[in-house]
This record gives C-alpha cells, structure tokens and sequence, in this order.
C-alpha cells in the first residue's frame, strides 16, 4: 500500500516533472506572442510609408498630365493674311498684307516648279508674274509668323494674240520731262511718278485720232530722283521703265533801267549758259557760246517809248526761267 502510495506519488512527481516543461512552453508561446507585436506595427507603418508615396506620386502624375493637357490645348496662334491677285493682260500681280511679318510667298502654275519669296520682316508682299498663254492655274501658298500656311487658287486664260509690249521715250528739255508711249496696234493708258509719290494716269483719249500713242509732260523735280512710268496697250501688254533723273533749280534774275537800258542781273547755283532778250518781238542773245559764270549781268539799250518785254535765262542744265512785262522808257 505504501509502495503503491510511494510509487503514486512519484507518478505524481513524474507528471510534475512533464508538466511543468509544458507550463514553460507555454510561457515561452505566450512571451513570443508579446515579442511579435512591435514587428506587426513596424511593417503596417512600412506599408502605410509606401503607400503613401505611392500616392504622393500618383497625383504628381495626375498633376504632370493636367498641366500638359493643358499646354497642348492651348490653340496655336494664327496670323490674318489677305491674299490678293490682279491682272493686267499678260501679267498678274500678288498682293500679300499681314500683321505680323510674313515668312515666305510660293507660287507656281498648275504643277510647274514653285518660285519662293522670302518675307524679309515685311507685312506686305508684291510681285508681278507673267501669265502662261492657255488655260493655266496658278496656285500660291503664303506661310505666316507662327509657321500657318495659306493657300489660294485663281484660274488664269491668255489667250490674245497682240504680245507686243509698248515702247516708252523719255526726252528732257530745259525743266521739262517729255514722255512718249507708243504701240503698234493700240494705247490704253500710262502714268507716271516720282519716287514714292502718288502716280498720274493719263488715258488715250476717246476722240484721238492717232491711238498708237501717248504723250504728256512734267517739270523736273530738283536733285536726283527716281521717275517710275508705265505704259500699256488696248490688249494689257505692259511695259515700265525707271530712269534716275537729275534736277537743278532754276535761274533766277531781276530787271532794272538805267536811262534808256534794261539792265539784267542773273544768277545760278550750276552757271549761266545764255541770256535772251525779245523787245516787241525782236530777239537778241547772248550767242551760242555757253557763258558759264553762276552771276552775270547783261545790258540791253532801247529806244524811247513804250515796249514790251521777254528776258529769258537758261542755266547749264537747261533749266529756263522768263519773265514778261511791258516797260515806258
């Protein structure tokens, strides 16, 4: 009875023994337990960090595209061009304006070469072009400031048979400009100007009997300048000419009397070439010899009596001044 009593009771001490490595086991699960929690919080606010960043760059994504979208729908500026042609017989004229300086003018004829005119800073473009005998089509492209192409189309049908231009004569008299234009069939009009001025037109006239030419005059104008005439004939042909012409001013005089003589004090800025002077329609000179003195003075005596009286002063460039008047002596 003891024995089984003594053995119960080591059984007793034996199952002590196995159980208390199992209480440890479990305060070794239990403290394990209590270790991993820290690490759990460390890895959420790990992923918490990331995904924050994540987020960060998502709207800095969103941003980046926001902004390019809006860059890239901002419309592109576009310039006002105005494309205009005119033609007259044989040749058309393109007229090209803008606001902004226009880069280049292209033209070409149905799908003939293309001929290109650069801008150079300017708003206005101007070129005169000969049109193609038949049915043609001339096709012009015009790139503006910002790089925009305008394009413009105009048919075109030459079909006349008079192609001779006009002829255009230029003679200078004195302080006058002689012009002459003349066709072999007939004259339409001409004009003409000097420098930048505005031009004249003068039109053949309805009653002319010699339509196959023009002609008018104008006074020179002083120092250089550049003279700009056009001529053209019934059919459009057209033809221009540009002269550098070089003006001078007139003489200038004054008349006195001395007793019975008209006295004349003339002067010059280039020299006095000859002096005239008509005593009821007499007329006496210096002769031909040029005098070439920029100050000059001349006598003529009359008779008593009522007279009347033209002096005329040419000058070295042909330049000629007269006055008239009738004088009691």
């Amino acid at each position: 009875m003891n024995q089984i009593l003594s053995m119960g009771s080591n059984f007793n001490n034996d199952n002590n023994k196995n159980v208390q490595p199992n209480m440890n086991k479990s305060k070794q699960k239990t403290n394990k337990q209590t270790y991993t929690e820290p690490s759990n919080k460390a890895n959420i606010n790990s992923i918490l960090k990331v995904f924050s960043v994540l987020l960060i760059l998502f709207g800095i994504i969103l941003i980046a595209d926001s902004t390019y979208g809006i860059i890239t729908s901002k419309p592109k500026l576009k310039d006002n061009i105005k494309i205009t042609t005119e033609n007259i017989g044989a040749e058309a004229t393109i007229k090209v304006s803008a606001e902004k300086p226009i880069k280049e003018l292209t033209y070409k004829w149905g799908q003939g070469e293309e001929t290109v005119i650069q801008g150079n800073g300017t708003v206005q473009l101007e070129t005169v072009i000969e049109i193609p005998n038949g049915n043609n089509i001339l096709n012009i492209k015009v790139t503006d400031y910002y790089g925009n192409k305008s394009e413009y189309q105009k048919q075109y049908i030459n079909e006349r048979n008079d192609k001779t231009k006009p002829t255009i004569d230029i003679t200078v008299t004195g302080n006058s400009l002689n012009i002459t234009a003349n066709d072999e069939t007939e004259m339409l009009y001409l004009t003409y100007k000097w420098n930048d001025e505005q031009e004249t037109r003068i039109d053949i006239e309805a009653n002319q009997q010699d339509k196959k030419q023009i002609q008018t005059s104008t006074e020179v104008k002083k120092g250089e300048n550049t003279l700009t005439i056009v001529a053209v004939d019934k059919d459009g042909n057209k033809t221009t000419r540009t002269e550098k012409i070089k003006g001078a001013n007139k003489p200038t005089f004054t008349v006195s009397t001395e007793g019975t003589n008209i006295v004349i004090n003339a002067k010059d800025e280039e020299g006095i070439n000859k002096i005239s002077i008509t005593v009821d329609g007499v007329t006496t000179d210096t002769g031909e010899t040029p005098i070439n003195k920029k100050e000059i003075t001349a006598k003529q005596e009359l008779t008593p009596g009522s007279h009347t009286i033209t002096i005329t002063v040419t000058n070295m460039s042909g330049l000629v001044e007269e006055q008239s008047f009738s004088a009691v002596l």
